[in-house]
């Protein structure tokens, strides 16, 4: 069953956050403890990050998506660091859900953390901090995804910050986690179906869960669009508003909240057969944790009456089980 309801997925003003006094932060911070303890998404408005970032972001995207697969394929990757082209075909988001699904209707330029405080840790982590993979052609999109990744690391930085206060925390109790992040930007884009027709249970995206903390999306508005699932089965349209981005919990915040967050399922649609010129690129941070950092359950989400659900695990471990079942690769 699909239906549409806004009330599912809340409209949240930052305002307050970034301009409120400490009694307008705690109130928004009492209605989005709320709000994610019955969805993990929201639609977030005056979130701060520059339009015309986001506008640049996605022309770049759109020169280099447009290129001949023979260009794009010099960047794709060699191991196994998420960095650089995916084509079509080449991966499953429902795979990390434990779905079997045909490969999704997409192709995805991604790349890691963009600044590296600590040199070292390259050398610690390679799979983590690795060095990025970039086209010369566009010249544009290094710095236009850059800067995005950073528009949105600061976005959820002080995400972390609001969510702290949210769960009863020092302010900075989550921050102090990422402060060496191991953060994903990606970049989709949704060819048009005068390519490529769908097959029986195929989609944009696949039925998942996010795996990490937090992520950022800046869509388009589609005929195919990300719809997100409830507790009583219904696939809700998520509401695409002017200006706003969405945002919502993944996994491990949920395994961090003791399961008192939620990290809904969600999709994205191929368009419907009457409109299939329809060209979508999606603009995605995945903010995640210091590859060393130890997610144990908060002790604010802990109690004699609700111990904890979750063993200690280093972030990297956890992500990296998760990325092997995206199944990047022929």
């Amino acid at each position: 069953m699909t239906t549409s309801d806004a009330d599912f997925i809340p409209l949240v003003d930052l305002a307050p956050w970034f301009n409120g006094d400490t009694s307008a932060r705690a109130e928004l911070a009492a209605t989005v403890d709320s709000h994610l303890r019955r969805c993990g998404f929201l639609v977030v408005i005056n979130h701060g990050i520059d339009p015309a970032v986001l506008a640049n972001t996605r022309a770049a995207c759109a020169d280099f998506f447009h290129m001949p697969e023979a260009e794009k394929a010099k960047l794709v990757p060699t191991n196994d660091v998420y960095r650089g082209w995916v084509g079509g075909g080449k991966e499953s988001n429902a795979a990390t859900y434990g779905v079997d699904t045909p490969p999704d209707l997409k192709e995805t330029f991604a790349y890691g953390t963009v600044d590296v405080a600590d040199e070292s840790l390259r050398d610690q982590h390679p799979m983590w901090y690795a060095p990025n993979l970039w086209p010369d052609t566009p010249s544009t999109l290094q710095p236009a995804a850059e800067l995005f990744w950073r528009g949105a690391r600061e976005l959820a930085d002080e995400l972390l910050q609001l969510f702290a206060l949210a769960l009863g925390l020092e302010q900075e109790h989550l921050l102090d986690h990422c402060r060496n992040t191991t953060s994903t930007g990606t970049l989709n884009w949704y060819w048009p179906f005068t390519r490529e027709d769908p097959v029986e249970g195929q989609y944009r995206i696949g039925p998942h869960t996010d795996f990490g903390t937090v992520t950022i999306l800046d869509r388009q508005p589609g005929v195919g669009g990300l719809q997100v699932l409830d507790d009583a089965g219904n696939w809700i349209d998520a509401p695409c508003i002017e200006s706003s981005l969405i945002v919502n919990t993944g996994d491990m915040l949920k395994q961090w909240t003791n399961d008192r967050w939620r990290s809904n399922e969600h999709r994205v649609l191929p368009p419907a057969a009457g409109a299939p010129n329809e060209e979508l690129i999606s603009l995605i941070f995945f903010h995640e944790p210091d590859a060393d950092a130890v997610i144990v359950p908060l002790p604010t989400c802990v109690s004699p009456e609700n111990p904890a659900r979750y063993e200690p695990i280093a972030a990297m471990d956890y992500l990296a089980e998760k990325f092997a079942a995206l199944a990047v690769g022929d």
